[in-house]
């Protein structure tokens, strides 16, 4: 059945050319955690371009909105292979939102040299995720605004790209949580997901930076 607002039916849809603008700015006000993404880097656009333009731009038919009407109140970005993916986003996206955010003044901010020696000291501790592409090749993330969730939409986004990679003969999904995130830790063992594993991760906060962690969740499919 569909969750209900008080205004409009919330119905489970693939992603469509119109609702760019829209996944987009959840994906900048919901990647923080409690804080603004822009805590940890001015630049909204070049924010959105990371974590959206793979999916809305190279592989739309694997992102899931859940729509209220007009409005696009949560989405999941789902990839069927990550290794595709990856080559993507190092040779084709990054260069790019690199290049824009540097024309736009980013090397000029001390933000942005503070997050980039916080990615370098992660990576020197040994902070960078390890999932096993060969039974986890697929991956997802799911966002939702604050007053749709503990709802059950997000079980729906979670089954519909469950139900893609099963008919895809994908393996396995896998996907990446804040360590602090309690709620969405719930939510994913609750879809079927097993804890893979944790990394450190270096966030600033300050002055100085946090101790952080990132956590690594794994879904193989049943044969």
């Amino acid at each position: 059945m569909p969750e209900t607002s008080a205004d409009h039916t919330v119905v489970i849809r693939l992603y469509r050319p119109e609702d760019r603008t829209q996944v987009r700015e959840i994906a900048c006000d919901t990647s923080g955690g409690e804080k603004s993404i822009e805590s940890y880097f001015h630049d909204r656009a070049a924010v959105a371009d990371l974590l959206m333009r793979y999916y809305t731009d190279y592989e739309p038919s694997s992102l899931w909105v859940a729509a209220s009407g007009p409005a696009v109140v949560g989405y999941l970005t789902g990839c069927l292979d990550t290794r595709k993916y990856l080559r993507l986003l190092v040779r084709q996206i990054l260069p790019k939102v690199m290049a824009a955010a540097v024309a736009r003044g980013a090397l000029w901010r001390l933000e942005t040299w503070r997050l980039l020696a916080g990615l370098m000291g992660t990576g020197v501790a040994g902070g960078r995720p390890k999932v096993d592409l060969d039974i986890y090749p697929a991956h997802l993330h799911i966002n939702l605004r604050q007053g749709f969730r503990g709802r059950g939409i997000g079980t729906q986004l979670m089954d519909s790209f469950k139900r893609q990679v099963e008919q895809a003969g994908g393996r396995g999904i896998h996907l990446l949580a804040a360590g602090d995130n309690a709620p969405g830790h719930s939510f994913f063992e609750a879809q079927g997901f097993r804890r893979l594993g944790e990394w450190l991760l270096y966030l600033p906060e300050g002055r100085w930076f946090r101790r952080a962690s990132t956590v690594a969740y794994g879904w193989a499919r049943r044969d």
